[in-house]
């Protein structure tokens, strides 16, 4: 797992390295970046950019540099690779070269107390040198380019092939938002997403109008995150470049599943804590004061001691369920059962529990006994769950609260219904409300027990079984489930 996490960790910081070099078009922005990614990566105590001039090198800061500096400088234009070395000063010296195809294009040098460096480091140190490379030789193009009409027709050529081989797709409009100019990772998004990509593009142009300069928009399509910029050139044109960052969103999605399962841990800590200190602290009143304690108040302690022992076992049901779901080893056993005594059998099970939380529990049953052929017991806990979520969510600031479960007959499916009128749930929530360890955060629900594997047990348990789940809700008024399924 540790090593797992560090290959996303790794990978993510080079799609961050990309993302964040492909917007840079100055040497001074590269500079500051540079400065930034290295200060992140190790301490840094001085540092010079040394750009090579025939056979000496000129530090752009303008900084004095030392002969043993310069000798470094010397060294990296022939060997072309990041090292570091100890100085006279017993210090150490991070030498970073960036070149492009044996051309040395800027040398990067920084005393810090580091003497050795990591493979990780130095895999990311050497992307980092080659994209910046690049992308110094690309702003060293651009320069000659804007100076003269002839050297943009010389090197038209070798243009769109550094265009084309850049990841992100680049293309400028004009004034009217027409392409006059664009390149072949452009074509390929626009042949891939159509008439949808360009009208986008279109209308953001527009707003560019209004917002300034440059924006920077994320456009979902086709189960893709795009990242777009959109800028105005001096000659009143737009240049529009377009990278696909679905990676990138789905290193942040797994991200957020561990996150989300490590507060799952903690959680499912406390809830397995809360009812082994019950039972442990009523058994222990019981051990000291058996002899002192009347026949009812024993009673009391021991049925206290029986429900928190039910909800432990509750618990560890939900996890082993959970936990056969994600391995695909859960057992079904279907059988031919009658749905309306089953619904009487869970409606008896609950209505005193209900009650005890000031709800009442209603049930709607057709006149005609329906047959289905599901496994009972699942059916049975799918249902259970549901109306156990609809009590702890109640809404008690109403006087009146109800759960009420209809069945309705359908010809071939039979549809269940469990309706409340607690909380309710957000829109927002409404999609990932079935996601495992997912629970909605608010003022009302913070206080409520609960793993945030429910709901995904329970859709795991119905489309197993062929059937469907789904919900309405409106926050504050209440929350309906509906559950399909094929009575054969």
């Amino acid at each position: 797992m540790e090593s797992r996490n560090m290959v996303i960790e790794t990978y993510s910081k080079i799609s961050d390295l990309v993302m964040e070099l492909s917007s840079l078009n100055s040497l001074s922005q590269i500079e500051d970046s540079i400065h930034s990614i290295i200060s992140k990566l190790i301490p840094i105590k001085e540092e010079y950019f040394l750009k090579p001039d025939e056979n000496k090198y000129i530090e752009i800061n303008n900084k004095n540099i030392s002969e043993e500096i310069k000798d470094l400088a010397a060294w990296a234009a022939k060997s072309l690779k990041i090292s570091v070395f100890p100085l006279d000063s017993g210090e150490n010296a991070l030498i970073l070269p960036f070149s492009k195809s044996q051309k040395l294009m800027l040398v990067y040098i920084c005393k810090t107390n580091i003497d050795e460096i990591s493979n990780e480091v130095m895999l990311f140190l050497n992307i980092m040198s080659f994209l910046t490379a690049a992308i110094i030789e690309n702003l060293q193009l651009y320069e000659e380019i804007l100076k003269t009409n002839e050297v943009i027709e010389k090197n038209r050529d070798f243009l769109n092939q550094i265009l084309n081989s850049m990841i992100s797709g680049l293309a400028v409009f004009d004034q009217k938002y027409k392409k006059i100019f664009f390149n072949s990772n452009f074509e390929k998004f626009e042949k891939d997403y159509g008439n949808t990509l360009l009208e986008y593009i279109k209308n953001e142009l527009i707003n560019l109008e209004v917002v300034g300069e440059k924006l920077t928009k994320e456009f979902e399509i086709k189960n893709h995150f795009l990242s777009i910029d959109f800028l105005k050139t001096k000659d009143k044109n737009y240049l529009v470049i377009i990278s696909d960052i679905t990676g990138t969103k789905e290193l942040e999605r797994l991200k957020k599943i561990d996150q989300m399962k490590t507060e799952f841990l903690s959680t499912v800590s406390h809830e397995l804590r809360t009812p082994l200190a019950a039972i442990k602290a009523y058994s222990e009143s019981i051990v000291d004061s058996l002899e002192i304690l009347d026949t009812e108040t024993l009673k009391d302690f021991m049925e206290t001691i029986l429900n928190e022992a039910d909800h432990l076992q509750n618990l560890l049901d939900e996890i082993l369920d959970f936990s056969r779901l994600e391995m695909k080893t859960i057992n079904i056993k279907k059988e031919n059962f009658s749905i309306n005594e089953l619904i009487e059998e869970i409606y008896v099970a609950n209505k005193n529990k209900a009650e005890i939380n000031g709800v009442k529990l209603y049930k709607v049953l057709p006149k005609e006994n329906i047959i289905v052929n599901l496994d009972r017991t699942r059916v049975k806990q799918i249902l259970s769950n549901l109306i156990d979520n609809a009590i702890k969510y109640s809404d008690k600031r109403k006087d009146l609260k109800f759960i009420k479960i209809t069945v309705k007959d359908e010809k071939d499916i039979v549809l269940i219904l469990v309706e409340d009128n607690g909380i309710g749930i957000a829109k927002e929530h409404h999609d990932k409300i079935f996601e495992k360890f997912y629970r909605v955060d608010s003022s009302l629900t913070y206080e409520i027990s609960g793993t945030g594997i429910g709901l995904s047990v329970v859709k795991e348990l119905v489309e197993i079984q062929g059937g469907k789940i789904w919900l309405k809700s409106v926050e504050g008024k209440g929350t309906r489930f509906y559950i399909e399924f094929k009575k054969g």
